[in-house]
């Protein structure tokens, strides 16, 4: 059973914020989705934002440091799928780290949406509806920055 959370924004024009997106190429199939959901909403609330792609999940926090100075948040997208080596822990928890640590760092929000599931099946269902929730999540905390 899916749990959702119901984010109430005060303000429905956010069309003096910038977002940045950053997604990847790997998974690109998976992921498209949940790219699609996410600027769907940004769209519907007048969010100016900005797509770059990446190689993969790995260059997610690079490619946000160099960028996120002229944004008032990021939303990061991808998705790591569990395979048969230990390649998988090392990536998520890197990137999971990274991109946490960039938030604190340069006082932004940075929503995480890198996806790491067991398998495709997994991701691919998640994928469906997670793009709206990662946007909402960032135009909440810009909404409560403002406050």
């Amino acid at each position: 059973m899916k749990k959702s959370i119901q984010l109430n924004l005060d303000n429905s024009d956010f069309s003096d914020k910038k977002i940045l997106i950053v997604k990847t190429k790997w998974n690109e199939e998976i992921i498209e989705p949940m790219v699609k959901d996410c600027m769907k909403v940004l769209e519907n609330n007048k969010v100016n934002f900005i797509t770059f792609t990446v190689p993969g999940a790995f260059e997610i926090p690079f490619m946000v440091s160099q960028k996120i100075e002229s944004f008032d948040a990021a939303i990061t997208l991808g998705a790591i799928i569990k395979g048969e080596t230990p390649h998988f822990d090392i990536i998520a928890q890197s990137v999971s780290d990274q991109i946490i640590n960039l938030g604190i760092k340069f006082k932004k929000p940075v929503i995480f949406g890198v996806l790491t599931t067991n398998n495709s099946e997994q991701a691919i269902e998640r994928a469906k509806t997670k793009g709206s929730e990662l946007a909402e999540s960032a135009l909440y905390l810009l909404n409560e920055i403002d406050a």
